[in-house]
């Protein structure tokens, strides 16, 4: 496969970071009653967001290789769509996480600095709200990036398209393309 068809370093390593924070993000949210990390659920909250940002900064700026040539129509419109509603899901769960952490009036520590309280506290009701939108947002990622894997899985293994491989690091790639 030639470099034009594959993603660069700098896109691996976002997506494949991106995508762990997301995955530890969920599993950490899901015990945040029965664990004390919500301090760590804030931080890596406040880090996806970063890498989201920079992440679709360099979408804008460089060059993304062309769909492979099996993919067509109905399928490069589903993924162009697919991509969307990721990237959207990426800065909404956490900015409503941040939205949660600006309503409550405390002071919150963010990578080591304190951020004094911007408003006063929101009351429950409406906080409960908030909270229930970040919890849907955050499933719906969840479920959403496990169906991307499957989909890139099929791609690569059933339909013997190169969409997996393009993605992971090369060792991994050079080791899927030799075993077909």
């Amino acid at each position: 496969m030639s470099d034009n068809n594959l993603y660069s370093k700098a896109a691996k390593t976002l997506h494949w970071l991106i995508a762990a924070v997301i995955f530890l993000e969920y599993f950490i949210g899901i015990t945040l009653d029965a664990t004390h990390l919500k301090w760590l659920h804030i931080q890596l909250g406040c880090f996806l967001l970063i890498l989201v940002i920079v992440r679709i900064i360099w979408r804008i700026t460089h060059q993304y290789p062309d769909f492979p040539l099996q993919i067509t129509g109905i399928n490069k419109l589903l993924a162009k769509i697919g991509h969307l509603i990721l990237y959207f899901l990426m800065l909404a769960i956490p900015m409503t996480g941040l939205v949660l952490i600006i309503t409550k009036g405390v002071t919150i520590n963010i990578f080591g600095i304190d951020i004094p309280p911007l408003m006063k506290g929101m009351a429950k009701p409406e906080r409960h709200i908030i909270k229930s939108v970040h919890w849907y947002l955050a499933t719906m990622i969840f479920y959403f990036a496990v169906f991307h894997g499957l989909i890139a899985f099929m791609h690569e293994f059933l339909n013997k398209t190169p969409s997996l491989s393009r993605m992971l690091p090369e060792c991994l790639a050079k080791y899927i393309r030799d075993s077909k």
